[in-house]
């Protein structure tokens, strides 16, 4: 086994610089809304703000229908394979009229 030194503890010595610190004086009474007025008033913005984002949901409903119709087994997809293809052709004829819309105006 080795031998092992000790260290002495440092003496702390007091900093000359000026502190940082400051005191801070808070107004005696804040007046502040209610929990309920800025939720109400957070819901409304939301809401005059919110737009449905069809086009992602359009290539999203494509995709899953357009990759449905290959991944179900032949037993499930012999029934309903016309039918995925017809909702996969919807919601890409839905995102393109969107988009032709959105065009024009």
């Amino acid at each position: 086994m080795g031998t092992t030194e000790t260290v002495a503890q440092a003496a702390r010595v007091p900093s000359t610089a000026p502190s940082i610190e400051r005191p801070v004086r808070l107004p005696e009474k804040i007046e502040l809304p209610s929990l309920d007025d800025e939720l109400r008033q957070w819901k409304l913005a939301r809401k005059r703000n919110f737009e449905i984002p069809w086009r992602p949901l359009s290539l999203m409903a494509t995709l899953c229908f357009g990759i449905g119709s290959f991944v179900l087994p032949d037993s499930v997809n012999d029934n309903v394979e016309w039918l995925l293809y017809a909702l996969a052709a919807a919601s890409l004829y839905a995102g393109f009229r969107k988009r032709r819309r959105d065009t024009k105006s």
